[in-house]
């Protein structure tokens, strides 16, 4: 039978490991993504054509999936493509096969060695945060408090280590050049999660990382189950964002006000434990990265969870990028609960294709907290419109603002000049 691979390029694509029948890496052909696309074609599941993932953009499915998605094939064209019989339907199905309705994946738990392990490692790591460290100043660079650091166990890696599976309790594998593959610990700012069951992931916010490398901006130890969830709770909202630093340092200016769940990339999903405790909050706010992959992320979370509403960051891609102005993130969440705030009639922008049309997103973020602030609309002597704040308002959080509807604009600018539907 034919796998996903017959209808790739072959130059395009490595076999880079041998995990579930062997692991295929390339170019993600729906997002462009370089070396971020994977392919199993001898998956166990024993899906038709095996499975594949973009860790990029989070597309994901069988090979009947990958034909229909990438080249508009119907559901029996794709099986023809596979030579496999397509599922027969009722008189109660309509022409396409029906999803099946999302249910969250059973919460996991690393066996007993690798949390063993895991507490070493984080113990040795949290030694090294030292006043006047490298690692202490690197989260200081990062928002970090001291505080904070101590609270959490946050740690510091002062170099990439290897270490064999075996010790952690983790079966052994090959990499593609049939060796024994070990356990990275790569250099950087250490950050545990825990749950009741203990320590269940360790992720590395990775110190050497440069936009142009391959491999990730944070590491997960393998073995790792992802979700950081922080505070929440009785009845508390919930900010939903990427990165765990993110989840931190919302936890840290706001903890009193929401709790913070990190999926660790835009198309993460909830495990039972996390779907549980986002039930429990009376409304979500999904503050995941401002970028295409975070904007088309959005309707899963309205479909699964009502009460969610998008809330990015007013400017910036991330809860990171806000921590330069003292405050700020605070008060990017207190403007989300403004009840009935003072409406600033700033003139909409044209609207533009789905993604970038966010009147409920990252506009109505600005404007809730340009209101926050007290912040009107005038004309300057130019005849263009302007906000102005009140005298007592810091003039950080203000040009902050400002900034954040000039980015904007030029987002929405550009994503209309580079869209066909434009």
């Amino acid at each position: 039978m034919s796998t996903i691979l017959n209808f790739l390029p072959a130059e395009g694509y490595k076999r880079e490991a041998g995990t579930s029948g062997g692991e295929w890496a390339g170019s993600c052909p729906k997002c462009g993504g370089r070396d971020r696309f994977r392919v199993w074609p001898d998956h166990p599941s024993g899906d038709t054509g095996g499975r594949f993932l973009c860790r990029g953009c989070g597309w994901t499915g069988d090979g009947i999936q990958f034909l229909r998605d990438r080249d508009s094939m119907t559901y029996p064209d794709a099986c023809k493509a596979f030579s496999v019989e397509p599922r027969s339907m009722t008189k109660h199905d309509s022409r396409e096969p029906r999803a099946a309705a999302w249910q969250p994946r059973p919460a996991a738990k690393p066996v007993e060695q690798w949390q063993k392990q895991a507490d070493r490692f984080v113990a040795s790591c949290a030694a090294a945060m030292a006043p006047d460290t490298e690692g202490l100043a690197y989260a200081f660079a990062r928002g970090l408090t001291a505080e904070t650091v101590a609270r959490l166990r946050i740690g510091w890696n002062p170099a990439d280590r290897w270490e064999d599976r075996a010790a952690w309790g983790l079966p052994p594998e090959q990499n593609d050049k049939g060796n024994p593959k070990k356990v990275w610990l790569p250099a950087g700012l250490v950050i545990p999660s825990r749950r009741r069951a203990g320590i269940v992931a360790v992720k590395v916010r990775r110190s050497a990382w440069a936009p142009e490398d391959t491999l990730p901006k944070y590491a997960a130890v393998s073995g790792s189950t992802p979700g950081l969830a922080l505070g929440g709770g009785n009845g508390r909202p919930v900010a939903v964002v990427e990165s765990e630093i993110d989840a931190v340092l919302v936890h840290q200016e706001a903890g009193d006000l929401v709790g913070a769940l990190a999926l660790g990339t835009a198309s993460g999903k909830p495990d039972a434990d996390a779907a549980a405790y986002l039930r429990t909050a009376p409304s979500i706010l999904v503050a995941l990265d401002f970028d295409r992959a975070g904007i088309e992320a959005f309707p899963w979370w309205r479909e699964h969870f009502q009460q969610s509403r998008p809330w990015p960051t007013p400017e910036g891609k991330d809860v990171g990028d806000l921590i330069g102005v003292p405050g700020y993130v605070r008060a990017w969440v207190e403007a989300a609960f403004i009840i009935g705030p003072t409406p600033v009639l700033w003139p909409r922008p044209e609207p533009g294709p789905v993604e970038t049309t966010l009147s409920a997103g990252r506009y109505a973020c600005l404007e809730a907290l340009a209101s926050y602030f007290g912040a009107g609309l005038v004309r300057d002597s130019g005849g263009r419109l302007a906000l102005t704040f009140p005298p007592n308002v810091r003039p950080e959080p203000a040009q902050a603002i400002r900034d954040g509807f000039a980015e904007l604009k030029g987002y929405i600018t550009t994503r209309i000049g580079d869209s066909p539907r434009a």
